[in-house]
């Protein structure tokens, strides 16, 4: 007669190390998974600015905007309520409307490589471009060959290009005519000596915008 041996699979024991493994793994999933949530809902105060901030201008914290964002390492990137050093700051390079403020676009007046110089424009050209808007800037000086009863200027040429536009004024000098506006432009140091010579000169400069980048 033979015998037949049936071997049934054994119930895992709570010393088995495998159990003890298959736990933690879970356990560690768990904990890794309400972290990320976590991390994903966790926000922090950051200024904004409400309206374009160009280079040069004081910073002013009343003029700014508090927001809630979920940037990862914004307390390193961003400007944050209740860390501005004591100092007076600047903007240093343009933050547009509704931009989180960097704190690489802010620090010392002598690090802004730009000057503002006023040049007049058109009232419908004032309505075109707007703070934060470039513009190149053609001149055409006088010819100084020209002979008697010849035109008396040159070809116009390209002064600099992609200016950015300030701000927009009017214009309240004593010359000025009715309705004359002026646009309030950063240019670059190093350009600056050849804009001063235009404007000494009383020689016509043409402000002509750069396609997308004019006003809203």
């Amino acid at each position: 007669m033979t015998t037949t041996t049936s071997t049934g699979l054994r119930r895992p024991s709570w010393r088995d190390p495998r159990l003890g493994l298959g736990v933690l793994l879970v356990a560690g999933s768990v904990a890794l998974g309400s972290w990320i949530i976590g991390e994903a809902n966790r926000t922090v105060e950051v200024y904004a600015a409400p309206e374009v901030l160009t280079p040069g201008e004081a910073l002013a914290v009343e003029d700014l905007a508090v927001v809630q964002v979920g940037l990862a390492g914004a307390q390193d990137l961003y400007l944050l309520p209740g860390q501005l050093p004591e100092e007076e700051l600047v903007i240093t390079r343009t933050v547009h409307a509704g931009e989180i403020v960097p704190v690489s676009a802010v620090g010392p007046a002598a690090g802004v490589d730009v000057r503002t110089v006023a040049v007049p424009i058109t009232t419908a050209l004032a309505e075109t471009i707007a703070p934060g808007s470039q513009v190149d800037l053609w001149v055409t000086m006088p010819d100084d060959d020209a002979s008697a009863g010849a035109a008396a200027a040159g070809e116009p040429e390209l002064l600099v290009e992609a200016v950015e536009v300030a701000a927009i004024a009017e214009d309240t000098s004593l010359f000025a005519g009715p309705g004359t506006m002026q646009a309030h432009l950063l240019v670059d140091v190093a350009d600056l000596p050849g804009v001063l010579a235009a404007t000494s000169a009383d020689a016509p400069i043409a402000v002509v915008p750069l396609p997308g980048s004019g006003a809203a």
